[in-house]
């Protein structure tokens, strides 16, 4: 049973810091004050380098958070105008679209290696892509089409240009995007210049520091300047930090850029004085309450979770606990953390594991505190357990494994002859049956959407 301080700390929630979606957390960006051009960029690749590694096969379930429309169904795809929508299942691919490194990932090692580097599984340019543009950029360079046009669906375009004879050109709303990624890009894998490889020396060079070559420099600072940061691009930046623990600079502060390849290359960057702070912060875990996904795993498997823990000016050690782990499915590895690793610029790599005993989702709560930081931060910690690792995912014993997909709804319980009633958004019953423990599916009779209900528990899903 928890003593009073721990239930006093997991109250602690009500104190945990709470960022809106322009904000920048204090202490983050300490080190670059006063930092002249590439001792600047230098700066920020230390901070940015160390964050959480994601898993590639995750890709789907973080989109759901940082590249969903207003809608909370459609897919926001820089790629393509085809409206598409979500899988149902959190963790389930869309029908049609792939996961785009918008930074070609043979750019940096050959294709037998380009797992192990950070870079493969980098959120900040890993973005959901219509399936045929993503395949018609290929490894090309950013830049205009001037030439003979190879492909255009209104919003990518791929041909010649007076610097390749095939070039990928976004649209214009999205240019400034591309640029700012490309510039997180190549500081935090600056370390990445001596290896890059044949296509991207078309725009990069092997050096440390400029990296850009001249005239790739100008195209990108053009399309920065010409396309500002919008709210998508600070919504999904916060969304990232959420997940992955570092921020694009170059979306926090777009002047930035300015100080690295542009007009203040001369002048030492000068972080606002409310961006500053002497006081203990934990600054990863993401202090936005993100949930952390440990990932999906077959009954009685064991599946490990890294957790960066890194801070400024922490006094004394951080404690680590769990909490609410009603099922006693997640497991620490440690639950001290050492403020001289946790202020480190490398922080410090906590073990999360997740052990589950029945199908499902299980939840509990990371809860981090002491170091002198203000109140504790809670991490929503979230593990789902199915015998179907591509994709489909169970919510429970009694609910069904549920997903759509051209016009139909597909479903199977763990608890066969079950019945099963879909409803459609009046709640008039369209179609229900005896579940047989094995995949059914049922046509809709028109997009929209349905609630499935199996006995008394219910979902809602859209089908397109």
């Amino acid at each position: 049973m928890l003593n009073k301080k721990y239930v006093s700390i997991a109250i602690g929630i009500l104190f945990c810091i709470s960022l809106s979606a322009q904000d920048i957390p204090d202490g983050y960006y300490n080190s670059i004050d006063g930092k002249q051009q590439w001792d600047l960029k230098t700066a920020l690749h230390r901070i940015l380098k160390n964050h959480n590694v994601l898993r590639y096969n995750d890709m789907w379930y973080y989109y759901h958070t940082t590249d969903v429309r207003d809608d909370g169904y459609t897919v926001w795809d820089m790629y393509s105008n085809t409206v598409r929508y979500f899988n149902s299942n959190p963790s389930g691919s869309t029908s049609g679209m792939e996961r785009e490194h918008s930074l070609p990932k043979s750019w940096w090692a050959e294709s037998s290696q380009v797992e192990k580097y950070d870079a493969y599984t980098d959120l900040h340019h890993l973005y959901p892509a219509d399936g045929p543009a993503n395949q018609a950029k290929s490894n090309h360079i950013l830049d205009e089409v001037t030439g003979a046009i190879t492909f255009n669906n209104n919003v990518s375009k791929v041909g010649r240009s007076e610097h390749a004879s095939l070039v990928f050109e976004p649209a214009d709303e999205y240019k400034g995007d591309f640029a700012r990624t490309y510039f997180y890009m190549i500081t935090c894998y600056e370390d990445y210049a001596q290896q890059w490889r044949s296509d991207a020396l078309y725009m990069f060079n092997n050096e440390t520091s400029q990296i850009l070559k001249p005239w790739a420099k100008e195209l990108l600072m053009k399309w920065h300047r010409n396309d500002p940061v919008g709210s998508k691009e600070i919504l999904r930046n916060e969304a990232v930090y959420g997940h992955q623990g570092n921020r694009n600079p170059y979306i926090d502060f777009p002047k930035l850029a300015e100080y690295m390849w542009g007009d203040s290359v001369n002048v030492a960057f000068k972080l606002p004085e409310d961006l500053k702070t002497q006081e203990p912060v934990l600054l990863i875990p993401a202090p936005v309450n993100s949930e952390l996904y440990i990932g999906s795993i077959r009954k009685d498997s064991e599946i490990e979770k890294t957790v960066l823990i890194k801070g400024v000016g922490l006094k004394g050690n951080l404690q680590v606990m769990l909490f609410a782990n009603t099922s006693g499915y997640f497991g620490l590895n440690q639950t001290t953390v050492p403020s001289v690793l946790a202020n480190s610029e490398a922080g410090y790599s906590l073990k999360v594991t997740y052990n589950p005993k029945d199908y499902g989702e299980h939840t509990a709560s990371l809860v981090i505190y002491d170091g002198g930081i203000s109140g504790s931060v809670l991490v929503p910690l979230k593990g789902i357990c199915t015998d179907n690792i591509s994709a489909i995912i169970p919510i429970g014993s009694k609910y069904a494994d549920l997903y759509s997909e051209n016009g139909s709804i597909f479903f199977r319980t763990y608890t066969p002859t079950d019945r099963i009633y879909i409803r459609d958004w009046q709640g008039r019953v369209v179609y229900q049956t005896t579940c047989s423990g094995d995949w059914q599916g049922f046509r809709v009779p028109a997009p929209g959407v349905y609630i499935v209900q199996i006995n008394r528990l219910a979902r809602k899903i859209f089908v397109k």
